[in-house]
This record gives structure tokens, C-alpha cells and sequence, in this order.
């Protein structure tokens, strides 16, 4: 099951899409940070099987460029192809995606599935066990800490990022040229 919410502000969309346990938290702890909140419309949807429902039916008529945020933590678990086909699709309309792959197991079907999402998204992120520099291993709890800290950094830089044109305002029409680019 993939949890999805569109996060609208300034007429431009950002998408977040959960899939796993500990995704769903993460993508709960984001929606509820104070950055995602101010002057925005979110919707939340969820994505059953191969159905897409809830505004992620991608339109041939709009050619809206989007940013997707994709955060799967249960790897086995996710229909990779549907949303691999998905992201595919909106990229051709020139979306952005980037997907953060917390692996629960390493088997099989997890390394086709990472095959595949590197094929289809423009990043992909494995988040794998975390060390500290001495090489001592953190604990569950620990990990699932710095994983959430990470994801909301992550999330609030590409939703402003999305949001915000970062373009400095022309206040004078005219250039002024500094003394010393006179040589006499």
C-alpha cells in the first residue's frame, strides 16, 4: 500500500509517497512539521495495489512539472513496476523524482526492485545501516532517529526548493559599473 500526499503551494506541486512502516511514520512526521504547513492545500491518498487513485492518475493533457519524493522502507512489499510505470510517465512530462530506499532485507526481489527504481527515478538513495566514525554500529532506535532527521531535512530542501523560484529581484534597470573596471 502506498501512502500519497500532494503538497500544493504557489499554484506548484510536490508529491510524497510512502510505502513501508516506517516510511508511513517518517511521511506522517513530515506533514506535520511546521515547514509543510504554512500556506499549503494537502491531500492525502491512499494507492492500493495497482490502482491509482486520488490525483496521481497521470492527465496526457497536463504537462505540470512536479517533484516527487518517494520513501519506501519495506522494499518486498512495494508493486515496484505500477510505480516505476508511474514515475516514468511524469518524468516524460518533466517531473523530477527522487526515491530513498531504507532496505529491510537484502534478497532477490529487493535487488530487482532496486534495479528497477534506478532505472525510472532521476536519484535513488539506499539508506543502509548507519555507523558513528568509530565504527560502532547505532541501535534500531537510533537508526530510525536519523532516518526520520535525514528524511525531513531531505524533504523540507526539495519542497522549497520546488516552491521557490531563488531568483534575485531586478530593483535597478540599469548595471552599475564599480570605478576600478575603467582602465585608463
Amino acid at each position: 500500500m502506498l501512502h500519497y500526499s500532494k503538497i500544493s503551494s504557489q499554484s506548484k506541486e510536490f508529491n510524497l509517497i510512502a510505502s513501508g512502516a516506517l516510511a508511513f511514520k517518517i511521511h506522517n512526521k513530515i506533514l506535520k512539521d511546521e515547514a509543510f504547513q504554512q500556506g499549503t492545500k494537502i491531500a492525502r491518498n491512499m494507492l492500493l495495489g495497482n490502482m491509482m487513485t486520488g490525483g496521481l492518475r497521470v492527465a496526457t493533457n497536463n504537462v505540470q512539472k512536479k517533484v516527487f519524493f518517494v520513501i519506501i522502507s519495506d522494499l518486498d512489499k512495494v508493486n515496484t513496476e505500477s510505480l516505476c510505470n508511474m514515475i516514468a510517465k511524469e518524468r516524460a512530462n518533466g517531473s523530477y523524482a527522487v526515491c530513498q530506499v531504507i532496505p529491510t532485507y537484502y534478497n532477490e526481489p529487493s535487488f530487482k526492485a532496486l534495479k528497477l527504481l534506478r532505472q525510472n527515478f532521476d536519484e535513488v538513495m539506499e539508506l543502509n545501516k548507519l555507523n558513528l566514525s568509530g565504527s560502532k554500529a547505532l541501535n534500531a532506535e537510533q537508526q530510525t532517529c536519523l532516518l526520520t532527521d535525514y528524511s525531513l531535512s531531505m524533504a523540507r530542501i526539495m519542497y522549497h526548493v520546488c516552491v521557490n523560484n531563488f531568483e534575485t529581484p531586478k530593483k535597478h534597470a540599469e548595471v552599475q559599473t564599480p570605478e576600478y573596471a575603467y582602465a585608463y
